[in-house]
C-alpha cells in the first residue's frame, strides 16, 4: 500500500508522499501524479461551471413550440459556481512534478520533484473557496477541495498510482 499525503492549503491541492519509489520507479510516480493532477483538475473545473443564467422553459401560444428564456444572468452563491467572466475557471491549473509557476498579485506555485499541485491563480478564489470576505455571505464554495474528493472515490488516487508503479515494475523486472 502506498503512504500519498494531500494537503489542501487555501487555494492549492498538494499530492506527495512517494519518495520511498522514488528511487526505483521514478517515470512511473510523474506519469502516475500527472494522471492524478489532470483528472483532479477535471473534477475542479466542473465545480467552476454553473450555469451562467437562469432559464426558464416556455411554450409558444400560437404554435405550440417550446423554447428555453433567460430570465436572469446567475444567482450569486450558486455552486457550482457560476460562470460571468470565467476567470476563474481560466486560471485554474496544475503543475507537473518539479515545476512552478508564478503569477503577479498572487504569487508562486511550486511541486516539488515528487509531488503535484492543482491551484487556482485568481486573486479572488481563496474568498470563493472558503466562504470569506465578499464571499462570506454565500458560505464555502471550495471547487478544489470538492474536485479532489469526487476523483479520489473509491480511493482512486492510491489505484492510479499503484497501476503505474506495477506498470513499471512489470517492466523493467525489479521489485520495490
Amino acid at each position: 500500500m502506498l503512504n500519498i499525503n494531500v494537503t489542501i492549503q487555501g487555494d492549492t491541492v498538494i499530492i506527495d508522499g512517494l519518495q520511498r519509489f522514488a528511487k526505483n520507479s521514478p517515470a512511473a510516480i510523474r506519469r502516475g501524479l500527472e494522471r492524478v493532477a489532470a483528472g483532479v483538475y477535471d473534477d475542479a473545473y466542473k465545480w467552476l461551471s454553473g450555469p451562467g443564467g437562469i432559464y426558464e422553459e416556455r411554450v409558444s401560444k400560437k404554435t405550440g413550440k417550446k423554447r428555453r428564456k433567460k430570465i436572469a444572468d446567475y444567482l450569486p452563491g450558486q455552486y457550482p459556481v457560476p460562470v460571468r467572466t470565467g476567470h476563474l475557471r481560466r486560471l485554474l491549473n496544475w503543475l507537473n512534478p518539479g515545476r512552478s509557476k508564478t503569477y503577479a498579485g498572487v504569487g508562486t506555485f511550486s511541486a516539488g520533484p515528487l509531488e503535484v499541485v492543482i491551484y487556482n491563480a485568481a486573486e479572488y478564489a481563496e474568498p470563493v473557496f472558503r466562504g470569506t470576505g465578499s464571499s462570506a455571505k454565500y458560505g464555502p464554495r471550495d471547487a478544489l477541495k470538492d474536485g479532489f474528493e469526487r476523483f479520489n472515490r473509491g480511493s482512486r488516487i492510491q489505484g492510479i498510482l499503484e497501476e503505474e508503479i506495477g506498470k513499471e515494475i512489470r517492466s523493467s523486472g525489479f521489485t520495490a
